[in-house]
């Protein structure tokens, strides 16, 4: 048990770990992208739009876990800086779709090359073997499936049924 988890009462323990990992590897990855300009969810935005195409910002906010006005400025500054374009939806004009410019698709490569690189400096799961690591991933598979069973959150700060 690390120091910081000292005082959480048991069952919350490993919730707090995971939040305490996931915020660790959450700076790490915004110090990496800052250095190119890009903020973390940008980064994420762009590898989606080129996976995928074309994205209306309702289902970027879906991807990235974040919500919906958020995936706006997201696109906005994104837009601002030349690396998508936001048109009209084809199949349906009330509705705005985002796409990957070659001027993103290059950022990208850019920030996928520095990752590449920096690579053996920083693998955050290389303390587990293949055993444990096959472990967590069941582990996590099981709790994502068991989040995704819960009601949906509602009031002041949920988002009503995203």
């Amino acid at each position: 048990m690390t120091q910081e988890n000292v005082g959480f009462p048991r069952e919350n323990l490993a919730l707090s770990q995971m939040a305490q990992v996931i915020y660790m590897f959450r700076r790490y990855r915004q110090a990496h992208v800052n250095a190119f300009g890009v903020t973390v969810p940008q980064f994420n935005a762009l590898v989606q739009l080129d996976r995928r195409g074309s994205l209306n910002p309702s289902r970027i906010a879906d991807l990235l876990f974040i919500d919906r006005p958020t995936a706006t400025v997201v696109l906005r500054n994104l837009e601002r800086n030349g690396w998508i374009e936001r048109a009209r939806d084809e199949s349906n004009r009330k509705y705005v779709v985002a796409r990957i410019t070659d001027s993103g698709r290059a950022k990208l490569g850019e920030l996928r090359r520095a990752e590449e690189e920096q690579a053996g400096d920083f693998e955050p799961l290389s303390c587990l073997g293949d055993e444990e690591r096959g472990q967590l991933e069941a582990m996590l598979d099981r709790l994502i499936v068991h989040f995704r069973g819960l009601p949906t959150i509602t009031g002041p700060g949920g988002d009503g049924g995203r």
